[in-house]
C-alpha cells in the first residue's frame, strides 16, 4: 500500500479510530495486524517472508542473552545476521551476483536447483532492506548488552513491522520505537495536529513536485541520446530533486502517520543541500542509514581512531556497502564508491583549505550540492552504458538535439519547496507553520491541498525509496 494512494488515505483514519476504541492493553495488538495487512496488501508472501526473519532474530537473541559462553553467543548473533543478510542475497542480489556464469546456468538445468534461480527472479519484497537492518541492529544491541531482549514475539513482530516506517524507513533502533509502542498514550491534539501538518506537507512534496520531476526525468532516461547538453544537466539537476523530495515527503509522512499514535520517528533528512562537505551531507541526509552504517559497520572495523588508512578503509567499505544496499546493479556500486572517495577527498584534502569568506562558504556548499548532482547519474541509470552516455553528453559531447520539456508548474513547486525547505523553515515543517499567523498558516494548507489535488503528478510513481 503506497502513501499515496487513495487506498491509504482510508485506511489510516480507520487504523487511528479503532486504535483508540479499543482498550489499551489490547491496542498494540490491532496496530500489529493493520502493520501486516499493509504490507501484505502487496503480495500476502512478502508478509510470510518478514515472519520468518522476524522469528529468527527473536529467537537467536534470546538464546545469546541467555548464555555465558562466548562462542555460543558468537554463533547466535552470526546466525541471525547471516540469515538476514541470506534472504536478503537470496531475493535481491542472487541473480545479480551469478549473472550469466556457467554455474547460474547449471543452476538452472538442474532440477534441484533451479527453484533458486526462479526464487531470485521474484519480485523484491517492498522495504526488505529497511527491515532487515531494523532486525539486525536489535540483535546487534542484545548481543553487545544494549538491550533487554522482548520476551514476547508478538511484541517484537509489531517493532519490526510497525507500518508508517516498515517500507522506507526510518531505520529506528529498538529502544526507542519499541518503548513508545507500548507507552500508555491518550490521543492529544498537539500530536494530531503536528502529525496533520507533516502528512500534508510530506504530500505536497511527493505529489505535487517529486511527481512531476519523474515525468520529465523519466523521458529523459527513456533515451538520453536524443537530447542536448543543456537539458542533460537539467535532468540531471531535476532528478536530485526528486530523489531528495520523493523521499523526503515519504519521511515526512512516516512520520506524521507515526506522530497520530503518539510515536515519535527520527528525523531522516537535515537540511543536506546546505552541507559544506561530504561528510556532512551524509551527516544530513538519509540520517537513520547513515548512522546505523557508523555503528555497525564503520566503528567495528575500526573507525577513525586508528589512523588514516584504517579509516580510509572503513569509508570505502561503508560506501561500497551503502551503495550496494541500494540495488543491486553495478550502477550502485559506482554510485557508493563515487561518494567514498569523494568522502575521502574532503576529509583529507578539501578539508585543509581554510579561507574566511561568505563567498567561499557558499562556494563549498555549491560545491557539494553539485559533486553528489553529478554521482547521481549512477544512481538513475539502469547500465553502465546509460551512465557512461549521460556523462559523455554533460560533459561537452553535444549528441542529441532536443530540448526537455519542463513546464513553468514543475518550476515553480520545485523553487516553493526547495526555497521554503532550505531557506525559510528553520525547524522541522509542524512546529515551523505552528509559529506562523492564523492567516499564513491556513493559506499555506490551502496552498499545499490546492497544489496536490490540482496539480498532482499524472502518474502515480512509487516512493523511490520503496524498491530497496
Amino acid at each position: 500500500m503506497l502513501f499515496n494512494s487513495v487506498e491509504f488515505w482510508f485506511f489510516l483514519p480507520i487504523v487511528w479510530l479503532v486504535y483508540f476504541v479499543m482498550p489499551f492493553k489490547i491496542r498494540w495488538v490491532w496496530l500489529l495486524i493493520a502493520s501486516y495487512y499493509f504490507y501484505s496488501y502487496w503480495k500476502l508472501e512478502f508478509a510470510g517472508l518478514m515472519l520468518f526473519t522476524s522469528f529468527l532474530d527473536w529467537f537467536a537473541a534470546k538464546q545469546l542473552h541467555k548464555s555465558e559462553i562466548k562462542w555460543k553467543r558468537l554463533t547466535w548473533l552470526w546466525l541471525a545476521i547471516l540469515s538476514d543478510i541470506g534472504m536478503l542475497f537470496l531475493f535481491k542480489y542472487f541473480n545479480f551476483a551469478l549473472g550469466d556464469s556457467n554455474l547460474a546456468k547449471s543452476m538452472y538445468q538442474s532440477q534441484w536447483t533451479a527453484w533458486i534461480i526462479e526464487l531470485g527472479k521474484y519480485t523484491i519484497p517492498a522495504g526488505i532492506s529497511f527491515y532487515t537492518f531494523q532486525s539486525i541492529s536489535y540483535v546487534v544491541d542484545v548481543y553487545r548488552g544494549d538491550e533487554i531482549p522482548e520476551k514476547s514475539l508478538p511484541k517484537f513482530l509489531l517493532y519490526v513491522s510497525f507500518f508508517p516506517q516498515l517500507v522506507a524507513g526510518p531505520i529506528e533502533r529498538f529502544g526507542k520505537l519499541h518503548s513508545q509502542l507500548f507507552a500508555q498514550y491518550s490521543p492529544r491534539w498537539e500530536d494530531v495536529r503536528n502529525g496533520l501538518r507533516l502528512l500534508i506537507f510530506g504530500l505536497f512534496l511527493k505529489v505535487a513536485i517529486a511527481d512531476n520531476l519523474a515525468g520529465v526525468v523519466d523521458d529523459f532516461y527513456a533515451n538520453p541520446s536524443k537530447f542536448n547538453l543543456l537539458s542533460t544537466w537539467v535532468a540531471t539537476f531535476l532528478f536530485t530533486f526528486q530523489v531528495y523530495l520523493d523521499f523526503f515527503g515519504y519521511s515526512l509522512l512516516a512520520q506524521g502517520a507515526a506522530l497520530l499514535f503518539g510515536i515519535h520517528l527520527m528525523d531522516n533528512f537535515n537540511k543536506p543541500f546546505l552541507a559544506k562537505s561530504i561528510p556532512e551531507f551524509w551527516h544530513r541526509w538519509h540520517i537513520s542509514l547513515s548512522t546505523w552504517f557508523r555503528d555497525y559497520v564503520f566503528i567495528p572495523v575500526g573507525g577513525n581512531k586508528n589512523g588514516p588508512v584504517v579509516l580510509a578503509f572503513a569509508v570505502m567499505l561503508v560506501f561500497f556497502t551503502s551503495g550496494l544496499w541500494h540495488g543491486a546493479n553495478i550502477t550502485m556500486i559506482y554510485f557508493g564508491l563515487s561518494q567514498g572517495f569523494l568522502y575521502l577527498f574532503d576529509r583529507f584534502i578539501f578539508k585543509n583549505i581554510q579561507i574566511q569568506s561568505v563567498v567561499w562558504e557558499r562556494f563549498k556548499q555549491i560545491k557539494t550540492g553539485l559533486f553528489f548532482m553529478i554521482t547521481l547519474v549512477f544512481f538513475r541509470s539502469g547500465t553502465i552504458e546509460q551512465a557512461k552516455l549521460v556523462y559523455k553528453q554533460m560533459f561537452g559531447a553535444n549528441l542529441g538535439i532536443e530540448n526537455i520539456h519542463v513546464g513553468l508548474l514543475i518550476w515553480l513547486f520545485l523553487i516553493v519547496g526547495v526555497v521554503l525547505d532550505n531557506n525559510i523553515m528553520k525547524e522541522r515543517a509542524d512546529s515551523w507553520l505552528g509559529k506562523l499567523p492564523t492567516m499564513a498558516r491556513w493559506s499555506l494548507y490551502v496552498f499545499f491541498i490546492g497544489s496536490i489535488a490540482m496539480f498532482g503528478g499524472a502518474v502515480n510513481h512509487p516512493f523511490v525509496y520503496f524498491q530497496f
